[in-house]
């Protein structure tokens, strides 16, 4: 009687063991088969795409969510995100044409600012009209690391940003476009902001009078316009000083494309900056300039003199699209053979001119890109500040070319890149 009990509960003992051992089997070959997959989405995910393809109606509002975000930089690997790197930062894989973001939502980081396009949310219109609209979310003080960005110490700055970023996202839309740009300011701001855009619209959507002109704390203010002419145009925030604003991180690029689309290019967006630091630790109002009175002449003439010998003091570090040298360590990987297009654009404050040289090769330029058709080649371009244009080129020998300021103290500063030209087989 026990040896018969003892029998059935080791067969009641070994069918559960078997049970479980084909459980545990099925889960490790399921695992196995869905490795490929999952490796798949992930590449999916972080893949750069060609947004050709029409938004769906209701795909329209809010381009952002309203979280804000620190853009600090991990100790390894530098300037990368969360399963993702950024080491190959060749832009041959680049779609054509009109390159447009898929992720809207997104803040990318200096390397990724290079290609990243943001078209908007789309809503077509039985009458024909195109809807692209926008959302931009002022924060302030956010610490942003600006030079020795590779390091474990880098250089922060107490940025104020269109979404988290500086420059604040490219914005690309078309000629007779109706766009709908909600600027959003922060409840933890300290300071009234606004958007003005270098293009051709009303009174009321400059960002300089009226409610569009002072958004305040926790406000918000939607610019409406019909985009024209086609140009690549600076946006920036203009409330006084309307320097420092824009030396604290508040500005960005705005692309009105033709109609009829310029012929194919892999593009890229370079806006030129820099950062005086002395403005960034020293009061928003100090940086306000004005003509001096007459009793400021009487009591103190140096003093109320000084303002008028220079628009302010000079910056301490220059770049370009961000971070000093983003560039220089991290080479932009370019073939022969293919036409490269360049959105340029300079936002540098307290300096009257900056710089586009390019090394062994001469580009074709577009000044403001408000033309199809070249002005001029050369290999240098002088711009002031809010000045822009389109270069294009091709390189047709390989070998690693320097792009930089033709003023050496910019490009000891900062503002040096390298094009690492590979020979197209």
């Amino acid at each position: 009687m026990i040896s018969g009990l003892l029998f059935n509960a080791f067969a009641i003992y070994l069918s559960r063991s078997l049970v479980v051992a084909v459980v545990v089997l099925v889960f490790f070959v399921v695992g196995i088969i869905m490795i490929p997959f999952s490796q798949f989405a992930v590449a999916e995910k972080y893949a750069v795409h060609n947004d050709n393809d029409k938004h769906k109606p209701n795909d329209a509002g809010q381009t952002v969510s309203t979280r804000t975000m620190m853009m600090m930089m991990p100790s390894t690997p530098p300037i990368s995100k969360t399963n993702s790197t950024f080491s190959d930062l060749s832009i041959n894989s680049i779609p054509v044409g009109k390159n447009c973001a898929k992720d809207m939502d997104d803040r990318p980081n200096p390397l990724e600012y290079l290609t990243y396009f943001n078209c908007g949310h789309v809503t077509h219109y039985k009458n024909g009209t195109l809807l692209r609209q926008f959302s931009l979310i002022i924060t302030e003080n956010n610490a942003i690391p600006i030079s020795d960005i590779n390091t474990k110490d880098p250089v922060l700055f107490h940025a104020w940003t269109f979404n988290d970023t500086i420059p604040g996202p490219t914005m690309r839309m078309t000629e007779g476009d109706h766009v709908e740009i909600t600027v959003n300011n922060s409840n933890s701001s300290h300071h009234p902001h606004s958007l003005h855009m270098h293009s051709i619209h009303s009174g009321m959507m400059d960002g300089v009078y009226g409610y569009g002109g002072s958004i305040g704390p926790g406000d918000n203010y939607t610019y409406s316009f019909v985009a024209s002419p086609y140009g690549v145009y600076p946006y920036h925030c203009h409330v006084a000083s309307v320097q420092s604003h824009i030396n604290h991180g508040l500005y960005g690029v705005m692309i009105i494309d033709p109609r009829t689309p310029r012929p194919p290019a892999k593009e890229m967006v370079m806006l030129m900056n820099g950062y005086n630091l002395v403005d960034d630790y020293k009061s928003n109002e100090s940086a306000i300039l004005h003509p001096p009175t007459a009793a400021e002449l009487r009591a103190n003439f140096e003093k109320a003199t000084q303002a008028g010998q220079a628009n302010g003091p000079v910056n301490q570090i220059y770049s370009v699209n961000g971070p000093a040298f983003i560039y220089r360590d991290h080479p932009i990987q370019l073939v022969t053979g293919q036409l490269y297009r360049i959105y340029l654009v300079n936002m540098l404050e307290f300096d009257p001119v900056n710089s586009f040289h390019l090394h062994g090769n001469m580009f074709d330029y577009y000044p403001a890109g408000t033309g199809l058709n070249p002005s001029y080649k050369t290999d240098i371009v002088e711009l002031g500040q809010g000045n822009r244009g389109i270069v294009e080129f091709t390189y047709d020998k390989p070998g690693m070319f320097m792009f930089h300021a033709h003023i050496n103290g910019f490009t000891d500063l900062g503002w040096m890149g390298m094009f690492d030209v590979v020979e197209l087989r």
